[in-house]
């Protein structure tokens, strides 16, 4: 069938779709890949008490109190936030934000080449009268 009825207009949309298509293949090849690289996290019982602690003893923000309150009510599990599950939910999300806020911030001076007793004593969540150790603090779930 001949497509001479198409429009100069019409090709050049269809070029554009095409190269959309292309851009989201190539895009979805390199999260495929980073995604590949990563690796696997996995939260102990052990690890999951003792952030069940840390916010219940006041040492989280607000958000994540409220967000622990509905761990304690079976809503969500902290294996949820740890598989990633529990994310689908704009509430969960919104309750880690100013986290992944200052993760991001730890990974710039990380990638700018300070070194992580540098960038965990410059922690904004972090206590001024806090000692380095080698354990990363809890504080990111401020």
């Amino acid at each position: 069938m001949s497509q001479g009825w198409k429009t100069p207009e019409v090709r050049a949309a269809e070029e554009m779709v095409e190269e959309r298509m292309r851009q989201a293949e190539q895009a979805l090849a390199k999260a495929t890949r980073f995604e590949a690289e990563l690796p696997e996290v996995k939260l102990t019982d052990e690890r999951i008490e003792e952030i069940q602690q840390h916010v219940r003893n006041g040492n989280a923000p607000a958000e994540i109190a409220a967000f622990q309150r509905r761990v304690d009510d079976g809503e969500f599990s902290w294996r949820e936030v740890a598989d990633g599950t529990a994310f689908r939910d704009e509430s969960v999300r919104a309750a880690f934000a100013a986290s992944v806020r200052n993760m991001q911030q730890a990974k710039e001076m990380l990638d700018a080449g300070y070194d992580a007793a540098t960038v965990i004593t410059h922690d904004p969540n972090r206590p001024a009268d806090a000692g380095y150790d080698d354990e990363p603090p809890d504080s990111f779930l401020r």
